[in-house]
């Protein structure tokens, strides 16, 4: 399967940041469905994506991620894992210190390694690397921030970011470009500039306006199990929205 064979749509609802992380919340306090579950179900919907990206077989392919300290993060190291096991070359590039990474993120992380200990995965630590280079590959997943993000990228997340740019390798962004505000599709500063994004549960409202549309690419959106009882607090009905495929393409508006 490739992305020109992902069922379409282009009337889809979106929520914001906050809006998103209470849906979050409530997956996990109401319907026993917590952050390492949902990014399991992420992490293997992102691999589709890049697996649909490269047109549909990734045996022998040499994918890069870029690894943040929040979910993101650990959204894109759980997809290595996946893309590993069906015959990818894979690269963790990790852009924080071990102990500002989030506790699901290191998770998926050291589930690389295990999971990949009879294959060349590797991991580095873009905090120590001089110069900050990417080595050359098919694909480039950006795992290093996610929609609760403010303001422009700093330090080693800054300059993997300008690296991956000046670099020039197709990028698929991890639910947003980082970088990019969530909301307002606004780059203050450094972002990915992706040729495809796959934003998780629900688009946020930002990746479709006019300001971000340099950067997000072709947009997808993965279903990652959110219950549809968690967002009619919300007024938001998707019940039908999957309804074709649980990775869909959105077309502009």
């Amino acid at each position: 399967m490739t992305i020109d064979d992902l069922p379409v749509v282009r009337d889809v609802p979106s929520v914001t940041a906050a809006q998103m992380a209470e849906i979050d919340r409530r997956c996990a306090t109401e319907f026993a469905l917590g952050t390492e579950l949902l990014m399991e179900n992420a992490a293997h919907q992102i691999a589709r994506a890049a697996r649909a990206f490269l047109g549909g077989r990734v045996t022998g392919k040499r994918i890069v991620a870029l690894i943040g300290p929040g979910n993101n993060g650990g959204d894109a190291a759980g997809a290595l894992r996946h893309l590993a096991n069906w015959g990818a070359n894979v690269l963790a590039i990790v852009g924080a210190k071990q102990e500002r990474l989030r506790e699901t993120t290191r998770i998926q992380v050291n589930r690389l390694l295990i999971a990949t200990s009879s294959h060349p995965a590797v991991v580095r630590d873009a905090t120590v690397m001089t110069p900050v280079e990417l080595p050359a590959c098919d694909l480039v997943l950006d795992g290093l921030l996610g929609f609760s993000a403010k303001g422009a990228p700093r330090d080693s997340i800054r300059d993997l970011v300008a690296a991956s740019n000046r670099a020039g390798f197709p990028m698929l962004a991890v639910d947003i470009p980082s970088g990019m505000d969530a909301d307002t599709g606004v780059a203050p500063g450094e972002v990915i500039r992706a040729a495809a994004t796959v934003t998780l549960a629900l688009p946020k409202p930002g990746l479709r306006a006019p300001a971000a549309r340099e950067f997000v690419g072709t947009l997808l959106l993965a279903d990652i199990g959110v219950p549809h009882l968690a967002l009619e607090h919300l007024g938001v009905d998707t019940r039908d929205l999957f309804k074709d495929g649980d990775l869909i393409r959105i077309l502009p508006a």
